[in-house]
């Protein structure tokens, strides 16, 4: 009985493992499914890996790994080579994880092909169904345009980069790095638009939780459904909570991509290092990927 113990603890393990990975895998699959997700998943593997990559080949780090090889090789007895053996090779391929980044950066251009659909799409809801506020209304009908410029551009860059089409059109207007940073331009005149809704959108929020206190407080004298009123309380303080979460987080993630749409909208940058611009942009949409991947929880 004492031997069988053991065994029904380890199956018991093996069982839950299964399960946890099943639960996961099918969680990532929910993900996948959906354009966004797809898009945020790609995102993080393409931003991770370049920010590991330099993360690994930080000075720091880069001692560490070859003190580790130095030891390992002494524990095993073998002969210690030379520190040029030892050296990060000068071949001219790319790292695996700034190769395997590269990889998920064209995989995203190309997907990005097709994103005029849907920016038409939003276009024609826009117009259909504008903001009734007239600060709202305004931005949308330039952030609109905005975005359409930048992925026509991005599109016809990328497609003569390919040998697809568009390379004598581009040679003629300047060159293909001329367009890309009017393409990034056109970006980032929409982040910074961004801000300017997210100001007029506090503003409004604020207006509208200083009506919400006056009412709660005339409903508190007229009416004595207190538990009604405390139920309708709870709905209400939930819709409020979730539009201050997504309120912070489109701020994170434009004062995030802010700095690196300036960084590449001129052609020698603004300073800001290689090896950050990964991690940057790895925080510009980590709080979008979480909340992502928390919505598949069954």
């Amino acid at each position: 009985m004492a031997e069988k113990m053991p065994c029904t603890a380890v199956s018991h393990a093996v069982v839950a493992a299964v399960s946890k990975t099943d639960e996961t895998i099918l969680r990532l699959n929910t993900l996948l499914s959906s354009k966004a997700g797809l898009d945020l998943v790609l995102s993080a593997l393409n931003h991770s890996s370049h920010a590991l990559h330099y993360l690994l080949a930080s000075s720091p780090l880069s001692s560490l790994r070859l003190a580790i090889r130095l030891w390992l090789l002494r524990r095993l007895g073998r002969d210690v080579p030379p520190p040029a053996a030892l050296s990060p090779s000068s071949s001219s391929a790319q790292p695996p994880l700034l190769a395997f980044s590269t990889l998920i950066s064209k995989t995203r251009f190309t997907l990005r092909l097709l994103g005029l659909v849907g920016l038409w799409k939003w276009g024609s809801s826009t117009y259909k169904s504008p903001p009734t506020d007239p600060v709202l209304r305004g931005l949308s009908y330039i952030e609109v345009p905005l975005l359409v410029i930048y992925q026509a551009l991005e599109n016809v860059t990328y497609l003569a980069a390919n040998g697809v089409t568009g390379q004598a059109l581009i040679k003629r207007t300047g060159g293909a790095t001329n367009w890309t940073l009017w393409s990034i331009r056109a970006w980032f005149s929409y982040v910074l638009l961004q801000f300017v809704r997210l100001a007029r959108e506090s503003q409004l929020f604020n207006q509208r939780e200083e009506e919400r206190k006056k009412r709660r407080a005339e409903q508190q004298i007229l009416t004595g459904g207190e538990k009604s009123q405390a139920e309708d309380a709870q709905i209400e303080e939930a819709a409020r909570q979730a539009e201050i979460r997504d309120w912070r987080k489109r701020l994170v993630s434009n004062a995030a991509w802010a700095p690196l749409c300036a960084h590449w909208s001129f052609e020698n940058g603004i300073g800001v290092p290689s090896s950050l611009t990964g991690f940057i942009s790895l925080l510009a949409g980590l709080w979008a990927t979480y909340d992502a991947w928390e919505a598949t929880a069954p």
